[in-house]
């Protein structure tokens, strides 16, 4: 009985690990997604500069 209990506690920890992980990973993409939407004007400008004098 004791060994179904353990079995049990160590999947349910790994199942909240991998979810910790996820929701992490799903954040960090968020935010990386958001700076790169926020500086998306800025960009643009720089390229266009760089398009002009090589142009």
């Amino acid at each position: 009985m004791s060994w179904l209990v353990v079995l049990l506690a160590s999947i349910g920890a790994a199942l909240i690990l991998g979810a910790l992980t996820f929701v992490s990973a799903l954040i960090g993409g968020l935010i990386t997604a958001m700076i790169v939407l926020m500086c998306g004007p800025l960009i643009d400008r720089i390229v266009g500069r760089r398009r002009q004098h090589s142009a």
